[in-house]
């Protein structure tokens, strides 16, 4: 199976999060782990919002970004390159997608094929990904 993440399914790899345990079955069970490019940046913002709140201490925010430059190093990254960028203003516009949810719909479409699965716990972004005609998984349930 090729597996496309959003940063909702990929801070759950970092962090102990309701959907840990089905985001490590996911990504164990891949072939391939695709990823936007800004994917890294998001995940980098949510784990420091948790510093930040005291939801993770200092170790476990370095333990955190440590593993996410592990689990980065193996994934396909997809560039968020000026076409991908307009194909994500339309995605945008057509399923009223925040900003990078509209990235990460894009990249996931740039990458799909029939052995895609793309894994997020945003529902509106599943919800455009089904509209689109991808396969997905829910990752909050």
């Amino acid at each position: 199976m090729r597996l496309y993440l959003d940063t909702s399914a990929i801070v759950p790899l970092l962090m102990g999060e309701p959907s840990t345990t089905a985001c490590r079955r996911l990504w164990d069970e891949a072939d391939l782990v695709a990823v936007s490019a800004v994917g890294h940046v998001e995940a980098t913002a949510a784990l420091a919002r948790a510093a930040r709140s005291g939801r993770v201490d200092e170790e476990e925010f370095a333990a955190a970004r440590a593993e996410l430059e592990r689990r980065w190093s193996t994934v396909a990254v997809v560039p968020a390159d000026r076409a991908r960028l307009a194909r994500a203003s339309d995605l945008a516009g057509r399923h009223r997608l925040r900003g990078f949810d509209a990235v990460h719909c894009a990249a996931a479409l740039a990458v799909a094929d029939d052995d895609l699965l793309a894994a997020s716990g945003d529902q509106e972004l599943l919800a455009a990904w089904r509209a689109e005609g991808l396969a997905v998984v829910d990752t909050s349930r």
